[in-house]
Parts: structure tokens; C-alpha cells; sequence
């Protein structure tokens, strides 16, 4: 998810240069964060194991996510958040795996797909393929490719964190003088500063 963490850096940037503060998290707790705690260990052990409880681990991982997300959907960003990781589970529940596209790893930079359990090469078979990885993600040495989804969840997690930082939107700076303090400033008697 190095799509998500760029855009949350970005997001944190902003809010910096718009007024909002780390501080401010702090006033902006999210509700049942022992679910996403929960959905991270699902997850792991899921993988750790191996066999039948990596697919356990990833439907009770899902769970927890969607109540945690149902419990902040009022927060800006959560309902982009429920979007993505709705359009991903939908095309893993449909494949078995997240179907990578082998042109979108090509514009990515990226000349092989490594097998995973969790991705699977697209092909004729593959139901909803355009929910898959077709969006290409070129970075330098970085280059990735990721679902609409994906980029909905960072989308979703930038506006986040912009909106609990108390970002306004606007980049502070000191109003224009006008024309009198300009015509005062150039007249003969005013002193040079």
C-alpha cells in the first residue's frame, strides 16, 4: 500500500500548509479501533498459518473492517474508505485472489508479476477484471500496480487525516496592503524601513 502512504504524506503536507496541526488528531479519535486492531492480527495470522485460516483469516479480517468503518462513516474520507476496500473484497470474494493486470505492471516499470497467495495474474476467466490492478503506479524504483479500489482507500485515508489535522483549505498569507499604505509607504515624508 505504498499508494496509500504517499498520499497520506501528501495529505499530512497539506494540512500542514493549510493551518491544520498533528495535534489535532488527538481531538479527532475514531470510533472501535480495536476493530482495525483486530482486522490487522486477522490478517497476519491468516498468513502466518497458511492452509484454511489465511482465507479465514482474510473474511474475519473483512468483518472487522466493515464494523469499523460502519461505526465512523460519518468522518470525512471513511465513506471512500468503505467504497475501496467494498470494490476489493468484491473482486477477491469473485476470483479468489486479486487479479494483476500484466499490462498495468508493464506501465508501472515492472517487467514480472511475483506469485503470491493473495494475487493472481488476469485472464479471459477473470470475473470483473476492471476492479482488479490495472491502475499503474510509475515511481522511480517504486513502480506498483494497484486496484480503483486502492485508490479510493488512499483517497479516502489522505482525506482522513487532511480533515482530523483541521486543514481549512486555504494557504495562510498576510493580505495585501492597500493603496493608501502603498501611496504612504512611497511618499517623500515617510520614513525608509
Amino acid at each position: 500500500m505504498l499508494l496509500v502512504l504517499l498520499v497520506m504524506v501528501l495529505a499530512a503536507g497539506a494540512a500542514r500548509l493549510t493551518g491544520g496541526r498533528f495535534s489535532h488528531l488527538a481531538d479527532n479519535t475514531l470510533t472501535g479501533l480495536h476493530w482495525l486492531a483486530a482486522a490487522c492480527i486477522g490478517q497476519i495470522l491468516g498468513a502466518l498459518a497458511g492452509g484454511i485460516a489465511y482465507p479465514a483469516g482474510l473474511i474475519g479480517s473483512a468483518v472487522c473492517i466493515a464494523v469499523f468503518l460502519r461505526l465512523n462513516l460519518r468522518r470525512p474520507g471513511v465513506a471512500l474508505l468503505a467504497l475501496g476496500f467494498s470494490a476489493n473484497a468484491l473482486v477477491v470474494a469473485l476470483n479468489g485472489a486479486m487479479p494483476v493486470s500484466t499490462g498495468a505492471l508493464l506501465r508501472a516499470g515492472l517487467d514480472r508479476f511475483v506469485a503470491d497467495p493473495r494475487h493472481e495474474l488476469a485472464d479471459a476467466s477473470t470475473a470483473l477484471p476492471w476492479l482488479g490492478d490495472v491502475v499503474p503506479v510509475a515511481l522511480p524504483g517504486l513502480g506498483q500496480a494497484v486496484s480503483p479500489g486502492d485508490v479510493l482507500i488512499a483517497a479516502g485515508a489522505g482525506l482522513l487525516l487532511y480533515a482530523g489535522m483541521g486543514g481549512t483549505g486555504r494557504v495562510p498569507v498576510a493580505p495585501a496592503p492597500s493603496w493608501q499604505e502603498l501611496e504612504a509607504k512611497a511618499s517623500p515624508d515617510h520614513p525608509a524601513q
